[in-house]
């Protein structure tokens, strides 16, 4: 076999193992991603739960007094959320037909396709009642709505979040001890110590960005929710807190959150000016943080190019959905760490982003 033809079979070898790759963690997302949300909680709390550690507390000890702590102030904001919240589901039937009336009023004008369309609709029914064969019968297969997806979306957020918190007990009380067998036995010092920074680094990057992000986006969404509630906004702090969590999402979570606003005040008020007013504001107050704020929070991680970031958001949507696109940029974080600092993925590390370190 020529130089050639080996280096086609390489790269067909490579290829079939990325695709293998993606397979497997779309197949399995239901075991990968509670493992994924674990470890990244693990790299935000680990430093806490070292220094409780530091003052004479057992590790374990130190775990779950970090994790209560953590879970309790969770647990707080959803049961304080959970009523309004449960509200404005129930009221998504009337939200949907007052942005139908709006879109009608909007469309009014479209005589022809409204007539073709019942012309379309009438046909359809004559045909269907026409029929005189009585062997026939129409069977109406009954949707399950979208309040019994929304159930089963809970019942596996339960499921695996459980699965996430008892991993990361174990992880933030054993993942030490287990990182340094695994570094002890890889065979050359220098793998020990590529692999000794990299663990360090990633810890540090990750623990400083997501305290650092959290802190901005809950500043964030608390003067949103401050805001809204001087403009007379319907339940502001559910929105404050929804503008919060979709903020964690670079680019497309700002426009959600208009989006979410947008229809919040139609459903809500009847003036032009007061639909557009909440909206409208939100978009100035992101922009003025994006110019001044954002910037500040980049300086302290590492530099990632908008495209990168975007399409690696789109592509972790499409494989996991909503929890992909959350977890996008942490995981994006980390790899450049691991591409930084391993010799052959460095040009990967250049095409993602600088590093200011």
């Amino acid at each position: 076999m020529d130089a050639n033809s080996k280096d086609k079979s390489d790269w067909a070898i490579k290829l079939i193992a990325i695709l293998a790759v993606l397979y497997t963690l779309q197949v399995a997302r239901d075991v990968i991603l509670p493992i994924t949300l674990a470890l990244i909680f693990t790299l935000l709390l680990a430093p806490a739960v070292s220094r409780l550690q530091s003052i004479g507390l057992p590790r374990s000890l130190a775990a779950i007094i970090i994790m209560t702590i953590g879970l309790g102030m969770i647990g707080g904001v959803l049961y304080a959320l959970a009523s309004p919240a449960n509200e404005w589901f129930q009221r998504v039937p009337e939200a949907v037909s007052v942005l139908r009336d709006q879109l009608g009023n909007v469309n009014s004008d479209n005589t022809n396709v409204d007539a073709a369309s019942r012309s379309i609709d009438s046909l359809a029914k004559e045909f269907s009642t026409s029929s005189k064969d009585p062997q026939l019968t129409q069977v109406v297969i009954a949707d399950a709505g979208w309040r019994s997806e929304l159930g089963e979306i809970a019942k596996n957020f339960g499921v695996y979040g459980t699965l996430s918190i008892i991993f990361l007990f174990f992880l933030l009380t054993s993942g030490d001890a287990l990182m340094r067998r695994f570094i002890h036995s890889l065979p050359t010092q220098k793998d020990k110590a590529v692999v000794t920074r990299i663990a360090q680094l990633a810890q540090t990057q990750m623990s400083r960005y997501l305290m650092t992000i959290t802190a901005v986006n809950v500043a964030v969404g608390g003067l949103t929710a401050c805001g809204l509630w001087l403009a007379g906004f319907p339940d502001p702090a559910l929105w404050g807190a929804v503008a919060t969590l979709l903020r964690y999402i670079p680019y497309l979570g700002v426009s959600m959150t208009i989006i979410l606003f947008t229809i919040v005040s139609a459903v809500s008020y009847n003036n032009p000016m007061a639909i557009i007013a909440a909206p409208l504001s939100y978009g100035l107050f992101t922009a003025f943080t994006g110019q001044f704020i954002d910037p500040f929070v980049h300086g302290l991680r590492f530099s990632l190019n908008p495209i990168v970031v975007f399409l690696w958001i789109f592509f972790w949507g499409w494989l996991w959905g909503a929890p992909g696109v959350l977890l996008a940029v942490p995981l994006l974080t980390l790899f450049q760490v691991i591409c930084q600092h391993t010799e052959r993925l460095l040009p990967v590390a250049h095409i993602i982003g600088d590093a200011n370190e």
